[in-house]
């Protein structure tokens, strides 16, 4: 641990620099939180969430949770303040509290404010400190929804007197898949069981059905590019270009991942196009006056999916690794993903193998499917039922982790 103790101190200018970052940027962070300064919380059950995401995923788990100890109370941790306000807007029951940053006196300090004694942690967010004074102090700790890509693994492998500590620290791993498992266990996990994704248990709220944003954009080609990154909405902008010229009401709804970039994208997609509109400025009525919407709101996603006729999952044009892929195929959508999709090589792979989905391996291919797609309407059909089916037969995760952990 004193390696990572001694990196944490080589990197405190980068932390203070994103927390001052979040402090400016939303009004609503409340950077002492950080610092560990925690008013006094009770609960039965702390959820830790990296960000928006994890908050989405962890939903369908909460809410059966929530069926089965009504009187039980919940404190949810995040890192971001975008998670913050997605926790606030979906589980306005919770407690919220920003999860302390690893530094070992931040975390007693918060521990000491909390009185708790079982810990889950969405994904594979593992704080070295965090877990080891959790531990000491009585938590216990399971890790839902657990994944490990081969890339993660073989860095973690390097650096196995860090790790091998680290990953013994939980009580139990419920991973994602078996190959996730395989992982855990050779990087020294206690135990590790395998209980599927708990994303695919993710309901589409009845809000979305409800707004019916594509019923609103009429007949026109549309298409979303979900959860981009810099360095892929360029190409993005580029492919629909080319769909102009074959389809010139084709809509692209570009959806960047992270609300930093929401201006800066504009900024891209006013280079290439003259009809440019904000979602937050621009109501749905309007959207056929322009050629791109840039989607600047945040846990709008499954609108944003629902009201396209092909979803492009961003992060898998560029090494980031991809994102879920299951939101556009629980809403029957034909899929498009890049090279890049280790973050969910399983159920990716998976999904291609069944026909759910389309890799396109780089700009020209992806290109040629989007333009050949927007004229076949029976085709895109297909490829979204077959998503939607493949979606609704690995659903059923939750469950089984509310069976493997004791929540009393």
């Amino acid at each position: 641990m004193w390696l990572y103790r001694s990196l944490l101190v080589l990197l405190t200018p980068v932390i203070l620099s994103k927390i001052r970052r979040f402090k400016k940027t939303y009004q609503h962070y409340r950077a002492k939180e950080a610092f560990g300064f925690w008013p006094s919380v009770e609960a039965d059950l702390w959820i830790h969430c990296a960000s928006v995401g994890e908050v989405l995923a962890v939903r369908p788990l909460v809410l059966q949770w929530r069926e089965k100890y009504p009187t039980q109370r919940l404190l949810i941790t995040t890192m971001t303040p975008t998670g913050a306000e997605q926790v606030v807007k979906t589980f306005p029951f919770a407690e919220h509290r920003y999860l302390p940053m690893d530094w070992r006196s931040s975390v007693k300090r918060a521990l000491k404010k909390l009185t708790c004694k079982h810990l889950l942690i969405v994904e594979t967010e593992l704080w070295p400190n965090l877990l080891q004074l959790a531990k000491q102090r009585g938590l216990r700790v399971e890790v839902v929804n657990a994944r490990l890509s081969e890339r993660s693994f073989q860095r973690y492998q390097k650096f196995s007197a860090i790790s091998r500590p680290l990953f013994a620290l939980p009580d139990c791993f419920l991973a994602h898949a078996q190959a996730d498992a395989v992982r855990f266990d050779a990087l020294g996990a206690k135990k590790v069981l395998v209980t599927g994704s708990i994303k695919f248990d993710l309901a589409v709220p009845p809000e979305v059905f409800q707004a019916n944003w594509r019923r609103q954009l009429g007949s026109r080609f549309v298409w979303v590019g979900g959860s981009t990154h810099q360095g892929e909405d360029e190409m993005l902008l580029r492919v629909h270009k080319a769909l102009l010229q074959k389809y010139p009401d084709a809509l692209l709804v570009l959806v960047p991942r992270h609300p930093e970039r929401f201006e800066a994208v504009q900024a891209l997609a006013m280079q290439s196009f003259e009809r440019v509109a904000l979602r937050t400025q621009t109501a749905l009525d309007q959207w056929a006056n322009f050629d791109v919407v840039i989607g600047d709101s945040m846990g709008e996603l499954m609108y944003y999916y629902q009201a396209s006729d092909m979803a492009f999952v961003g992060g898998s044009l560029i090494k980031r690794g991809g994102h879920n892929p299951i939101e556009p195929a629980l809403l029957g959508k034909a899929i498009l993903v890049g090279p890049y999709t280790f973050n969910f090589m399983d159920i990716t792979e998976q999904l291609l193998q069944v026909n759910g989905a389309i890799r396109c391996q780089d700009e020209a291919q992806l290109t040629k499917v989007v333009v050949d797609l927007a004229g076949q309407s029976s085709q895109r059909f297909r490829l979204g039922q077959t998503a939607l089916r493949f979606a609704e037969k690995n659903q059923g995760a939750v469950t089984r982790v509310l069976a493997e952990i004791d929540f009393r």
